[in-house]
C-alpha cells in the first residue's frame, strides 16, 4: 500500500547533538556518529542578554565531505511497520 506524506513545514524546536529528524514510515538503527555540534547561537550565559546578530554554527566531524564510518560495533535490531 502506497503512503502518502505531505507537510506544509517540519520544525524541529530543540535539535539535539547527534540527533534525527526522520519523517514517514521507516525503522532505522545502529546509527553512529564520530562527533557532530548544533549551537544556535552559542553557549548564552547571565541575565539581560541580548543578541543582536543571530549566528548559527554547525560542525559535523570536522571534515570538508562526510563518508563510510569504519566501525566494528554489533547494534541488532527488530523493527516494523503497521
Amino acid at each position: 500500500m502506497p503512503t502518502l506524506i505531505h507537510f506544509g513545514m517540519v520544525n524541529s524546536n530543540s535539535p539535539q547533538q547527534n540527533a534525527g529528524v526522520l519523517i514517514g514510515e521507516i525503522n532505522t538503527g545502529g546509527w553512529d556518529a564520530n562527533m557532530k555540534i548544533n549551537q544556535g547561537h552559542g553557549a548564552l550565559f547571565g541575565f539581560f542578554n541580548l543578541v543582536y546578530l543571530q549566528y548559527n554554527v554547525n560542525i559535523d566531524n570536522f571534515e570538508m565531505l562526510d563518508g563510510v564510518i569504519n566501525d566494528q560495533d554489533f547494534k541488532p535490531m527488530v523493527g516494523g511497520n503497521l
